[in-house]
């Protein structure tokens, strides 16, 4: 026994499952192709049509005509697909952001600056660990200062500098040598 569309509608409106299961055999169908036709996805469009379906089952909403409720119902999929569309785009479109500004934040050469920056940090550290007069040859020495000046500067003699620097640069080569940041260095410059 077959229920007319105008039986239907009332079941419809008066929350009846028995036409509730009429709307699903009637409409479900169409409704996905509909829904599948503006988003080309068959799985997410069989969803969006379910959730519509749902939601005029939740609905206090009353139809007075079978055209009113069937446009009704491709109306709500189609607002849902356009949302989806939506959602779609701005999570593509922050990915893409996020993308990006992984790649900025990652370049290879925005981590051979860190990598040097993190070696310079260790060096530093590692000359205040070195006597005061080896200390102040090093700290005048990466100034810019030529051996010369810094004896000047100093009250001391060249020989002197030059022994200290030497004495100076085999502690930081043996402190560094290990330094992951030194080998990266030396991979990346």
């Amino acid at each position: 026994m077959s229920i007319n569309p105008e039986q239907i509608l009332q079941g419809v409106n008066e929350k009846d499952v028995k036409a509730w299961k009429s709307v699903y055999v009637s409409y479900y169908a169409a409704l996905c192709a509909y829904a599948n036709r503006l988003i080309k996805d068959v799985v997410v469009s069989e969803d969006l049509v379910q959730e519509v379906l749902c939601n005029v089952w939740r609905s206090d909403r009353k139809f007075e005509q079978v055209g009113d409720f069937t446009f009704y119902l491709y109306r709500a999929v189609y607002n849902q697909a356009m949302m989806h569309i939506r959602s779609l785009k701005c999570k593509e479109q922050h990915l893409r952001q996020m993308l990006r500004e992984c790649q900025e934040e990652f370049s290879e050469e925005v981590f051979a600056d860190t990598v040097r920056e993190e070696l310079l940090r260790q060096l530093y550290r590692y000359i205040n660990e070195l006597p005061e007069d080896r200390r102040k040859i090093m700290l005048l020495s990466i100034k810019g200062f030529s051996g010369q000046e810094i004896a000047d500067q100093l009250g001391i003699t060249i020989h002197t500098v030059k022994t200290q620097k030497n004495r100076s640069f085999k502690f930081l080569r043996e402190k560094l040598k290990d330094s992951v940041f030194f080998i990266l260095l030396t991979y990346y410059v």
